[in-house]
């Protein structure tokens, strides 16, 4: 069987490719084709060191202080804003570093209740039927019996956003097919007013949403013998909300794409 991903140079999927195809193929063809990222920004680096610490933490057993905790986070988050060759204004690196101290603050205490897990970061890889290549990523705390995905946020949660339930099925699908059982599948949210968590529960749902996902991204590949035959097939629709914060692949589908809605 021909191998459409070989074709265009793919060697691997990812939750987040795979989740910029399914809010739109121009998108998932311009991240996983032509490798357009977007920047930085202090948004972005406050959830890595929010991230970053929980895992230290965590890996402490929880004995590291509320204090401690902050004070890590926010040595992480200036080290990370020293680092990026992004320019950003100083009211939102203010910003950005007060929700640091914020979410932190009133999430230690949860934190320091859980049980060390088992790895942070943990490697996945994951083979679907008929994908020639495999779904790769890193589950953010893997527990014996669940995975658990870490996401900041400026502001309250009240449920399960759809992007980070399918991000954190397909992890959940990693550790059955490792292990043969189902691991409970579960989204924390870091927020300025605490810690909330949800567990997926319509799990089948969103196994069905990953295996045709990657079954899209590869039909659309058989499809076409080129970059520029996929770019005349797929349209953009720049009407969906993605696109407002995805500039620098909005600019690459202008220019690239035949035309587009919205």
């Amino acid at each position: 069987m021909d191998n459409p991903f070989a074709r265009f140079d793919i060697d691997h999927l990812s939750p987040t490719s795979m989740l910029q195809f399914r809010n739109d193929p121009a998108l998932g063809i311009i991240y996983l084709i032509y490798g357009i990222r977007e920047a930085g920004s202090p948004a972005m680096h406050r959830g890595q060191a929010l991230d970053q610490v929980i895992g230290e933490v965590l890996a402490e057993s929880g004995t590291t202080s509320c204090e401690g905790a902050v004070t890590l986070a926010t040595e992480k988050y200036d080290a990370l804003i020293a680092k990026t060759e992004e320019t950003y204004s100083k009211a939102a690196i203010r910003k950005e570093r007060d929700i640091v101290v914020k979410c932190m603050t009133h999430c230690h205490s949860v934190i320091a209740d859980w049980k060390s897990p088992l790895s942070y970061q943990h490697p996945i890889r994951l083979m679907l039927t008929d994908i020639e290549v495999p779904v790769i990523g890193f589950i953010d705390l893997h527990y014996p019996s669940e995975v658990r995905e870490l996401k900041s946020s400026a502001r309250p949660r009240w449920d399960i956003v759809e992007d980070h339930a399918f991000q954190v099925v397909a992890y959940a699908m990693a550790i059955r097919q490792e292990t043969g059982e189902w691991p409970k599948a579960v989204v924390d949210y870091i927020t300025p007013q605490g810690m909330k968590s949800y567990r997926v529960v319509e799990r089948n749902r969103w196994v069905q949403e990953v295996v045709d996902t990657a079954g899209q991204i590869r039909e659309l590949l058989a499809s076409c013998e080129s970059r520029e035959a996929l770019c005349s097939k797929v349209r953009p629709d720049f009407s969906r909300w993605i696109w407002r914060y995805r500039p620098n692949a909005k600019q690459f589908a202008l220019k690239h794409f035949i035309d587009g809605n919205g």
